[in-house]
């Protein structure tokens, strides 16, 4: 039964009934993740009072001190520091987890190598994974993005101020799968303008303005940990 519910929601991920339906299941066998499916399905609602909202996030944040490393499955090994005591859910600087509907939706990475590719290809705790933000560059030829098929796993890509080069750019640009992304964010690198022709080619809507590499400061990653609108 649970096999069923979860390839529904593969699916069929916006459809709010089968998320309902899949936290009812889990809490009839007992799963704390029903809970967490149920206050991020909460957080949703544009009319929940700020007292509801402070109160539903720091409940999040005990379900995940608690469970945050199950629910990350083997991603966890790569991201997740040892924690603390008083919070044993914590996570390495530079990276950030998306959470929507009690799923990995979005992931900021600090590094990303050919094993963590395999990994969020694979495991089934990213079956949802479609944002994935880079603090740190990818290597400049983007062969773990390219070999391993994880463009063919998600829809949002932001490679921005890091040091891809136009070997790099035309590796994504001869990847057939750059096609079915939503975004893709190649602002700030070092790419000529060979490269970006040949990414625009494949990717017309790419953002990639600025090719003069800069230090940039991202958004509070801890927002990511508030829930999500999809």
């Amino acid at each position: 039964m649970r096999e069923k519910l979860e390839k529904n929601l593969i699916r069929n991920p916006d459809k709010l009934a089968l998320h309902e339906e899949y936290a009812a299941f889990l809490r009839e066998n007992d799963d704390p993740r029903a809970e967490l499916i149920e206050l991020q399905i909460a957080f949703e609602n544009p009319g929940l009072a700020r007292e509801q909202r402070i109160e539903l996030e720091t409940r999040q944040r005990e379900l995940l001190d608690e469970h945050g490393r199950e629910w990350l499955g083997e991603v966890g090994d790569f991201i997740l520091t040892r924690g603390s005591a008083e919070h044993p859910f914590e996570l390495r600087p530079g990276c950030a987890v998306q959470w929507w509907r009690g799923w990995v939706q979005g992931l900021q990475l600090d590094e990303l190598n050919r094993k963590l590719s395999k990994v969020l290809i694979h495991t089934p705790q990213m079956r949802l994974l479609r944002r994935l933000i880079m603090t740190e560059p990818v290597n400049a030829t983007c062969d773990y993005l390219h070999e391993w098929g994880l463009l063919d796993k998600i829809k949002e890509l932001d490679l921005s101020f890091g040091r891809i080069a136009d070997k790099g750019a035309l590796t994504l640009a001869a990847d057939r799968s750059i096609r079915k992304l939503d975004s893709l964010d190649l602002t700030g690198n070092q790419i000529t303008e060979e490269g970006v022709t040949e990414i625009r080619k494949s990717f017309p809507k790419v953002q990639i303005e600025d090719q003069n590499p800069i230090e940039i400061e991202r958004g509070d990653p801890a927002e990511w940990a508030k829930g999500s609108d999809k």
